[in-house]
Protein backbone atom coordinates (compact mmCIF):
# COMPACT_ATOMS: atom_id res chain seq x y z
CA UNK A 1 0.00 0.00 0.00
CA UNK A 2 1.61 3.73 -1.09
CA UNK A 3 1.96 6.17 1.00
CA UNK A 4 -0.85 8.33 -0.39
CA UNK A 5 -3.01 5.91 -0.10
CA UNK A 6 -2.33 5.80 3.81
CA UNK A 7 -3.14 9.31 4.18
CA UNK A 8 -6.12 9.54 2.12
CA UNK A 9 -8.00 6.23 4.33
CA UNK A 10 -6.85 7.96 7.40
CA UNK A 11 -8.42 11.43 6.02
CA UNK A 12 -11.77 9.44 5.43
CA UNK A 13 -11.70 7.94 8.62
CA UNK A 14 -11.59 11.27 10.19
CA UNK A 15 -13.56 13.17 8.02
CA UNK A 16 -15.89 10.08 8.27
CA UNK A 17 -16.23 9.70 12.27
CA UNK A 18 -16.32 13.61 12.36
CA UNK A 19 -19.70 13.54 9.45
CA UNK A 20 -21.49 10.55 11.09
CA UNK A 21 -21.22 11.97 14.62
CA UNK A 22 -22.91 15.47 13.95
CA UNK A 23 -26.78 15.44 13.75
CA UNK A 24 -28.31 16.45 10.53
CA UNK A 25 -30.18 19.46 11.69
CA UNK A 26 -30.25 20.54 15.13
CA UNK A 27 -29.15 24.19 15.65
CA UNK A 28 -26.89 25.25 17.89
CA UNK A 29 -25.74 22.04 19.58
CA UNK A 30 -21.99 22.52 18.64
CA UNK A 31 -21.92 25.78 20.81
CA UNK A 32 -24.79 25.46 23.28
CA UNK A 33 -24.12 25.19 27.06
CA UNK A 34 -25.02 21.27 28.49
CA UNK A 35 -27.81 22.50 29.87
CA UNK A 36 -29.41 24.00 26.48
CA UNK A 37 -32.72 22.47 24.97
CA UNK A 38 -33.63 23.13 21.50
CA UNK A 39 -37.34 24.24 21.52
CA UNK A 40 -38.88 22.80 18.37
CA UNK A 41 -42.39 22.78 16.42
CA UNK A 42 -43.66 20.58 13.62
CA UNK A 43 -46.05 21.97 11.13
CA UNK A 44 -47.62 18.17 10.41
CA UNK A 45 -48.33 15.05 13.02
CA UNK A 46 -48.07 12.15 10.57
CA UNK A 47 -46.90 10.32 7.85
CA UNK A 48 -43.55 12.23 6.95
CA UNK A 49 -43.94 15.01 9.02
CA UNK A 50 -44.74 11.83 12.17
CA UNK A 51 -41.09 10.63 10.68
CA UNK A 52 -39.52 13.79 11.00
CA UNK A 53 -40.81 15.31 14.26
CA UNK A 54 -39.82 11.91 15.53
CA UNK A 55 -35.82 11.96 14.46
CA UNK A 56 -35.82 15.59 15.51
CA UNK A 57 -36.96 15.11 18.93
CA UNK A 58 -35.35 11.74 19.57
CA UNK A 59 -32.33 14.34 20.38
CA UNK A 60 -31.90 14.31 23.68
CA UNK A 61 -31.24 18.11 23.84
CA UNK A 62 -34.64 18.79 22.05
CA UNK A 63 -37.84 19.43 23.24
CA UNK A 64 -40.82 18.97 21.19
CA UNK A 65 -43.52 21.97 22.33
CA UNK A 66 -45.79 22.18 19.63
CA UNK A 67 -47.18 20.48 16.99
CA UNK A 68 -49.74 21.61 14.26
CA UNK A 69 -51.92 19.95 11.88
CA UNK A 70 -55.55 20.50 10.06
CA UNK A 71 -56.86 16.83 10.96
CA UNK A 72 -57.16 16.53 14.83
CA UNK A 73 -57.00 12.67 14.64
CA UNK A 74 -53.90 12.56 12.93
CA UNK A 75 -52.44 13.83 16.38
CA UNK A 76 -53.38 11.29 18.98
CA UNK A 77 -50.20 9.70 18.90
CA UNK A 78 -48.70 12.69 19.39
CA UNK A 79 -50.15 13.21 22.69
CA UNK A 80 -49.35 9.91 23.61
CA UNK A 81 -46.06 10.10 23.37
CA UNK A 82 -45.50 13.77 23.95
CA UNK A 83 -48.15 14.33 27.02
CA UNK A 84 -46.74 18.09 27.16
CA UNK A 85 -47.15 18.94 23.61
CA UNK A 86 -49.77 21.43 22.80
CA UNK A 87 -51.89 21.24 19.78
CA UNK A 88 -53.37 23.51 16.83
CA UNK A 89 -54.93 22.93 13.91
CA UNK A 90 -53.97 26.23 12.36
CA UNK A 91 -50.08 26.52 11.71
CA UNK A 92 -50.86 30.81 11.76
CA UNK A 93 -51.96 30.50 14.82
CA UNK A 94 -49.62 28.03 16.66
CA UNK A 95 -46.61 30.92 14.99
CA UNK A 96 -48.62 33.74 16.31
CA UNK A 97 -48.62 31.79 20.23
CA UNK A 98 -45.69 30.16 20.34
CA UNK A 99 -42.61 31.38 18.58
CA UNK A 100 -41.61 33.00 21.25
CA UNK A 101 -41.68 29.43 22.99
CA UNK A 102 -39.43 28.00 19.78
CA UNK A 103 -36.32 27.70 18.67
CA UNK A 104 -36.83 25.59 15.40
CA UNK A 105 -39.30 23.99 13.49
CA UNK A 106 -40.06 21.31 10.79
CA UNK A 107 -42.04 21.60 7.71
CA UNK A 108 -43.62 18.59 6.54
CA UNK A 109 -47.05 19.40 5.53
CA UNK A 110 -48.70 18.99 2.04
CA UNK A 111 -46.32 20.38 -0.90
CA UNK A 112 -48.30 23.75 -1.59
CA UNK A 113 -47.61 25.33 2.10
CA UNK A 114 -44.02 24.65 2.28
CA UNK A 115 -42.89 28.03 1.10
CA UNK A 116 -46.02 30.12 2.71
CA UNK A 117 -44.91 28.62 6.50
CA UNK A 118 -41.31 28.35 6.62
CA UNK A 119 -40.62 32.16 5.21
CA UNK A 120 -43.43 32.70 8.47
CA UNK A 121 -41.50 30.97 10.83
CA UNK A 122 -38.09 32.25 9.43
CA UNK A 123 -39.81 35.75 9.48
CA UNK A 124 -39.92 35.38 13.34
CA UNK A 125 -36.54 34.19 14.04
CA UNK A 126 -37.06 30.58 13.48
CA UNK A 127 -34.69 27.58 12.06
CA UNK A 128 -36.22 25.90 9.34
CA UNK A 129 -35.97 21.80 8.20
CA UNK A 130 -38.32 21.89 5.34
CA UNK A 131 -39.30 18.76 3.29
CA UNK A 132 -38.86 18.45 -0.53
CA UNK A 133 -40.41 19.57 -2.76
CA UNK A 134 -38.91 23.08 -0.95
CA UNK A 135 -40.69 25.64 -2.60
CA UNK A 136 -43.50 25.53 -5.32
CA UNK A 137 -41.11 27.33 -8.04
CA UNK A 138 -37.84 28.65 -8.05
CA UNK A 139 -38.75 32.32 -7.17
CA UNK A 140 -39.61 31.22 -3.54
CA UNK A 141 -36.61 28.85 -3.09
CA UNK A 142 -34.66 31.99 -3.67
CA UNK A 143 -36.32 34.10 -1.48
CA UNK A 144 -36.23 31.36 1.30
CA UNK A 145 -32.66 31.53 0.24
CA UNK A 146 -32.10 35.01 0.58
CA UNK A 147 -33.61 35.60 3.89
CA UNK A 148 -32.17 32.47 5.59
CA UNK A 149 -28.65 34.04 4.74
CA UNK A 150 -29.35 37.27 5.52
CA UNK A 151 -30.62 36.50 8.73
CA UNK A 152 -28.26 33.84 9.71
CA UNK A 153 -30.59 31.06 9.64
CA UNK A 154 -30.00 27.08 10.37
CA UNK A 155 -32.03 25.65 7.26
CA UNK A 156 -31.79 22.36 5.87
CA UNK A 157 -34.10 20.40 3.08
CA UNK A 158 -35.22 17.01 4.04
CA UNK A 159 -34.12 14.17 1.36
CA UNK A 160 -34.93 11.22 2.48
CA UNK A 161 -31.97 9.15 3.24
CA UNK A 162 -29.30 11.74 2.14
CA UNK A 163 -28.88 12.66 6.00
CA UNK A 164 -28.28 8.55 7.10
CA UNK A 165 -24.72 7.03 7.65
CA UNK A 166 -24.16 5.19 4.41
CA UNK A 167 -24.46 8.37 2.36
CA UNK A 168 -23.06 10.41 4.78
CA UNK A 169 -19.96 8.20 4.54
CA UNK A 170 -20.00 7.84 0.99
CA UNK A 171 -19.50 11.56 1.20
CA UNK A 172 -16.82 11.50 3.15
CA UNK A 173 -14.60 9.01 0.96
CA UNK A 174 -15.21 10.73 -2.31
CA UNK A 175 -13.48 14.18 -0.23
CA UNK A 176 -11.22 12.34 1.25
CA UNK A 177 -9.84 11.38 -2.20
CA UNK A 178 -10.10 7.54 -1.29
CA UNK A 179 -11.24 6.62 -4.90
CA UNK A 180 -9.09 9.51 -6.66
CA UNK A 181 -10.56 11.93 -8.65
CA UNK A 182 -14.51 11.08 -9.64
CA UNK A 183 -14.42 12.69 -13.65
CA UNK A 184 -18.04 10.59 -14.28
CA UNK A 185 -20.75 9.20 -12.37
CA UNK A 186 -23.98 7.59 -13.51
CA UNK A 187 -26.83 6.82 -11.87
CA UNK A 188 -30.64 5.83 -12.80
CA UNK A 189 -34.05 5.20 -10.85
CA UNK A 190 -36.36 2.75 -11.64
CA UNK A 191 -39.60 4.07 -9.92
CA UNK A 192 -42.73 4.64 -11.69
CA UNK A 193 -44.53 7.98 -10.55
CA UNK A 194 -47.72 8.58 -10.18
CA UNK A 195 -51.34 6.53 -9.19
CA UNK A 196 -52.50 4.56 -12.48
CA UNK A 197 -55.69 3.66 -10.85
CA UNK A 198 -58.66 5.54 -12.12
CA UNK A 199 -60.03 8.88 -10.52
CA UNK A 200 -62.72 8.15 -7.75
CA UNK A 201 -66.12 8.73 -8.96
CA UNK A 202 -67.59 9.48 -5.65
CA UNK A 203 -66.63 12.17 -3.23
CA UNK A 204 -66.51 11.18 1.00
CA UNK A 205 -67.64 13.04 3.31
CA UNK A 206 -65.30 15.65 5.21
CA UNK A 207 -64.21 14.14 8.18
CA UNK A 208 -65.19 16.05 11.31
CA UNK A 209 -61.64 16.26 12.50
CA UNK A 210 -60.45 18.34 9.41
CA UNK A 211 -60.70 21.56 8.93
Amino acid sequence: MSRSNQISRRLFLKQAAATLALPAFIPHLCSAAPTEVVRHASFGASGMAGADLSAIASHPKVKLVCVADVDLSRTADIKKRFPDCRIYQDWRELLDKEHKNLDSVNVSTPDHMHAPIGMSAMQLGLHVYGQKPLTHDVYESRKLAEYAAEKKLITQMGIQVHSAAPYRAAVATIHAGAIGKVKEVHTWSSKKWGDPAPRPEKMDAIPASLN
